[in-house]
């Protein structure tokens, strides 16, 4: 059981981490520097199309991986008896259940509306996208914090 449970671990930890360095990434790095390369807005918004092209499908597998690993390891140290551990882990499912619907909201409503929009609605919807992709940042963020705080609240760690 020891083995399943460090490979579960491993598996949950680098799927948070995917998760947390590619949104960190884009929305802290690529997003300000291609904005201030491309002249123009729409050169932009072709660049940054093409480089999200096929990512939707990525980032929900390492969400569900991310989920699915939490969930089993959850079950294989199920503890009723820790009110602290259970607050903790409960938080955790918020946060992910959080993530995960501001990720679809932004992949299946903002993001077709955005790349459809005309000029001069272009501001307001990277604005708005730039909020959005700072709250997927710190979800994932908190994301982890909660994970290491069920880590250290297991009794007999």
């Amino acid at each position: 059981m020891r083995l399943l449970e460090q490979v579960l671990f491993w598996v949950h930890g680098m799927s948070a981490a995917a998760w947390f360095g590619a949104i960190f990434y884009r929305t802290l790095v690529v997003d300000g520097k291609a904005f201030h390369y491309f002249p123009d807005a729409a050169g932009y918004e072709r660049f940054s199309t093409h480089l999200a092209d096929g990512m939707r499908h990525v980032v929900t597998a390492g969400m569900l991986t991310c989920a699915g690993s939490g969930f089993v390891l959850v079950g294989l140290r199920w503890n009723p008896d820790s009110p602290a551990w259970l607050g903790l882990v409960g938080a955790k499912v918020v946060v992910q259940l959080a993530a995960a619907g501001l990720f679809a909201y932004v992949s299946y409503v903002h993001w077709p509306w955005r790349s459809l929009a005309a000029p001069e609605e272009f501001a307001g919807y990277r604005r708005e996208g730039h909020r959005l992709a700072l709250g997927m940042v710190a979800l994932s963020g908190l994301g982890f914090l909660l994970g290491q705080a069920c880590r250290l609240a297991y009794p007999g760690v």
